[in-house]
């Protein structure tokens, strides 16, 4: 049983460790997206591009990491344990439901920024540059307050976003180190009772032995009565 608990909470660590990987990546991820949404510049928003895709391949491969760690550790926990391990689901649903967010906006984005290009090379523009195609001073300047008000945005949510994750962090960890000292405290009990049972069988033991010595004792007196029965034929032998 202590060693079943153990691996358990192993487990159960492990999960968190891979939560905590999960989270960070998806911080990654959404500075990366925080920058790609307000850079409009082709050269290095290429880059920014690659790096968002490169970065969206690693958090599916720790989503498939953590579902099967998940999956693979309902069926073995205790009742303390399954509501720490239903607690670490919710708080990987909700990640999650982050990261849903943050590529819709991203998707979203680069699908404008997309038929902006193709609308500026419609239009027969040079270099197929939208914004190098505007040169109407008063757009630029909407778009410049328009993108710092963006970024400022983005800065606010992104703020938001890493206190949740602190807090969950810190949720997280508090409930594996109680989960860890509950299952101490179970380990002490069975090696407690273990003790108990180890001393109460001795006495059993001992009992066995005198019941024992008496069943010898018992037989050896009839065998006598049976003895003086037939050397003295008919003359009774009363046992008191």
């Amino acid at each position: 049983g202590g060693l079943l608990n153990n691996n358990s909470a192993s487990a159960m660590t492990l999960i968190s460790d891979s939560l905590t990987q999960y989270q960070r990546n998806v911080g990654i991820l959404e500075k990366i997206a925080t920058a790609l949404l307000s850079n409009l510049t082709p050269g290095s928003r290429s880059e920014l591009e690659q790096q968002y895709k490169a970065q969206c391949d690693v958090l599916r491969e720790l989503e498939h990491r953590l579902r099967e760690q998940i999956l693979a550790q309902r069926s073995k926990t205790t009742t303390t344990q399954k509501q720490a391990l239903q607690k670490l689901e919710r708080d990987f649903e909700r990640v999650q439901t982050s990261v849903t967010s943050t590529k819709a906006k991203v998707n979203r984005q680069m699908k404008q920024y997309q038929q902006q290009r193709a609308a500026a090379a419609a239009a027969g523009g040079a270099n197929n540059d939208y914004y190098n195609n505007n040169s109407n001073n008063n757009n630029n300047n909407n778009n410049s307050a328009n993108m710092l008000q963006q970024q400022h945005a983005q800065l606010l949510l992104q703020q938001q976003q890493d206190r949740l994750q602190e807090e969950i962090m810190r949720e997280r960890e508090e409930e594996i180190r109680n989960i860890n000292k509950g299952m101490h405290q179970v380990n002490e009990i069975y090696r407690d009772l273990a003790h108990i049972v180890g001393e109460q069988q001795d006495h059993v033991d001992q009992i066995e032995d005198k019941m024992e010595d008496a069943k010898n004792t018992a037989q050896s007196g009839l065998d006598q009565v049976h003895a003086a029965n037939e050397k003295y034929g008919n003359t009774q032998c009363v046992l008191m």
